[in-house]
Order: C-alpha cells, then structure tokens, then sequence
C-alpha cells in the first residue's frame, strides 16, 4: 500500500485465491483508516470467490464509513468476473486510472 497523501493506493497483482487471503486481508486492512483508497487491480488476472468476498467486504466496510473508493480493473479477464459477480453495479469501477484518481478528488 503507498500513501502519497490521499487517496491511499492498494495495489495487487497477478492471480488472487484463497492461497492469498491472509495477505489480502493485512494488506486491504490496512487501508481501512484511509480517506480515500484506489484499489488498483489493473494486473490481477483471477479471482476466486475468497478473494472476492474479501474485496467486497472491505469496499463494504469503506462504503459504511463513507470512504470513498474506486476499482482499477484493466484486464478483460478480471473485469468480466467483476461485472458477472454484479460488482460494478455496487463500487465505482474504472479502467483508467486518471479516471479513478479524479473520481476519488470529485468524493473529497
């Protein structure tokens, strides 16, 4: 995770299964005090139902605390299974990061 200032930047890459929970569980916790996160996924490639359910309670948790957050997902594999798991339609996705960090800026 880097903290330029704000937002925080949460970044993971490569594949994401349930052999990376605990990392992905530290690594997202502790973004939580943040003031706004970029969770950039642009190289994650897959997924697994663990890693999702990860991700979407840490968005939730954000979310609750009105933290504003945005999804950077620029592969076409991973975002299809973001858009098939139907969170697109919950978290604020972008496949651009100038697009994302402005989103963010807009939340401020």
């Amino acid at each position: 995770m880097t903290t330029n200032g704000s937002p925080a930047v949460v970044r993971f890459d490569g594949e994401l299964d349930v052999s990376r929970k605990d990392e992905l569980r530290s690594t997202l916790q502790s973004a939580l005090q943040a003031h706004s996160v970029l969770l950039d996924l642009a190289g994650v490639t897959y997924a697994d139902s663990t890693a999702l359910v990860e991700l979407l309670h840490f968005c939730t948790d954000l979310k609750e605390s009105d933290v504003p957050v945005a999804l950077l997902i620029e592969t076409p594999q991973f975002a299809r299974l973001i858009k098939y798991a139907g969170l697109d339609q919950v978290f604020a996705v972008f496949d651009n990061r100038d697009e994302a960090l402005a989103y963010l800026a807009a939340q401020a």
